[in-house]
């Protein structure tokens, strides 16, 4: 696999993961998810900014655009890879955002999204071995 390819894998890890997040939280909602603590979550409300939202809805929200926010960062590194010149400083900060994500699974998420941005540090770490005169133009 060349480095691009790499990159390009470790990009759809993150495509995969925000995926499989919005598919997940969709199918919980219409699952019924956990009627006791949706219903505490609506019991529930505070005024921001002149609105009043439920607990239930700012979970929603975060939920669905944190899913959304992992397709497109995902999609917007597969861009990048296709249009800049030198990948490797993308590919260190495709790497940084991996490990910090991959952390935070780690101490608060069940597997998937462990394993996904295990597999994301791997890809962008290998995107970034070679050395840099194996670099170049990138299409």
């Amino acid at each position: 696999m060349t480095d691009l390819s790499w990159f390009r894998a470790g990009a759809w890890c993150w495509i995969l993961t925000g995926a499989g997040h919005l598919l997940g939280d969709i199918y919980l909602r219409a699952d019924g998810g956990d009627p006791a603590i949706d219903a505490h979550l609506r019991a529930h409300a505070l005024d921001l900014m002149g609105t009043q939202r439920t607990y239930y809805q700012l979970m929603m929200s975060f939920s669905l655009a944190m899913g959304i926010a992992l397709v497109f960062v995902g999609i917007l590194l597969l861009q990048l890879a296709r249009h800049v010149r030198e990948i490797r400083p993308i590919a260190a900060l495709a790497l940084a955002m991996s490990v910090l994500s991959l952390t935070m699974s780690i101490w608060l998420d069940p597997p998937p999204p462990i394993i996904l941005f295990s597999l994301a540090c791997t890809a962008f770490g290998l995107s970034l071995r070679a050395a840099p005169d194996r670099q170049g133009a990138l299409r």
